[in-house]
């Protein structure tokens, strides 16, 4: 009997409210409800994505699962432990053994530091191994993200745009992490530096075991790396499945009008798109029962006065719906991203045949 996978994190309950003054009315302060009561898990050796519009809570989730800033409630538990209730100075051990990639390559990296002293600051930090054997492990880094040693002595002003997010990666992975969440890790590179990038992410998910969290709007992205798919709205989550089911058979209103927005070459598909309508609601006041029911083209009076829970199965295809059983997804080809997903695959497939030849060339 195969044993189910461990769970790496649990996150229950989850909240981050930012305080931003006071009302109109006296006594009363106003709060940014940037997360509001998320709940999932992450396996272990798993790719989990999380997408959404912009606005929708994700980075502010990644910076609450790393204990960044603090949660206003909820648990984060990692390997069983909640990290949401340790103390500052009990963190840094956890701290190692987490890490992220930013978004922007250039502005997560200090200007004023070679490429050398930004890989060896975090094994300095945690004390790792000697000053040689910190040498050693910068080196080796740079070899596995695709860089030369050479560049140690170098700033990241004398890089491209993928050659930082290849530092920042090996910077993440100086003190050895088991878990590490990428903030929108490709969103500022160009199309073809993406798939070199994902494909490296990929092929050290599988050689150092990693385990991969990635915020992300690019749907091609979540459908070429991710194992399952949690879809967010407004501070809430709304959907959670495995990323084919998600991809094939989408059962949220909000994730559907997500996957009618990939643009796709056939017109008769677009024809059939299921575009939404109005503004996102302010996370300042959302609304009351279900918070996409404002925009949603099924709404009905529950929908209006009663939240929705996540059901029937959270851990399965949990989606956060009175009425996802009688709602049919628009029709359209295959499945969303096909198109720029295939691109990716194909790409991932010269970048492993050119690592096969590098590896056995020592041999010839």
């Amino acid at each position: 009997m195969t044993m189910p996978p461990e769970n790496i994190l649990e996150i229950n309950g989850l909240t981050k409210h930012f305080a931003t003054g006071k009302s109109l009315l006296p006594g009363i302060g106003r709060s940014v409800k940037a997360v509001d009561g998320v709940s999932f898990t992450v396996r272990k050796g798993e790719t989990l994505a999380i997408v959404g519009e912009s606005g929708c809570g994700k980075s502010t989730l990644a910076r609450l699962i790393l204990r960044l800033i603090d949660p206003t409630g909820g648990t984060v538990r990692f390997h069983g432990q909640d990290i949401a209730s340790v103390r500052e100075r009990d963190m840094r051990p956890l701290r190692a053994r987490m890490q992220m990639i930013f978004q922007d390559p250039f502005a997560s990296l200090n200007p004023r530091m070679t490429v050398g002293e930004i890989l060896t600051e975090p094994m300095r930090v945690h004390k790792l191994g000697s000053r040689r054997e910190q040498r050693e492990r910068m080196a080796e880094l740079l070899e596995l993200v695709g860089l030369s040693a050479r560049h140690a002595d170098r700033y990241p002003h004398e890089f491209s745009g993928g050659q930082r997010q290849r530092i920042g990666i090996a910077r993440a992975l100086a003190a050895g992490p088991e878990l590490v969440i990428g903030d929108e890790p490709v969103s500022a590179l160009d199309v073809s530096v993406q798939a070199q990038v994902i494909n490296l992410l990929e092929d050290l998910k599988q050689r150092l075991g990693l385990t991969l969290v990635i915020i992300s709007h690019d749907l091609a992205v979540v459908r070429h790396m991710s194992d399952r798919v949690g879809v967010m709205y407004l501070g809430k989550m709304v959907e959670l499945a495995d990323t084919n089911a998600l991809f094939t058979a989408p059962r949220h209103p909000y994730t559907q009008a997500l996957m009618s927005a990939v643009p796709l070459p056939d017109p008769m598909a677009r024809a059939n798109r299921q575009l939404l309508e109005g503004d996102v609601p302010s996370p300042l006041n959302p609304p009351s029962g279900c918070r996409f029911h404002t925009r949603c083209p099924h709404v009905r009076d529950r929908c209006r006065t009663e939240e929705p829970v996540m059901g029937p199965n959270a851990e399965d295809h949990g989606v956060a719906c009175h009425f996802w059983r009688e709602i049919e997804a628009p029709p359209r080809p295959d499945a969303a991203a096909r198109p720029i997903s295939a691109v990716y695959a194909r790409r991932r497939a010269l970048y492993m045949e050119r690592r096969a030849l590098q590896e056995e060339a020592p041999a010839l």
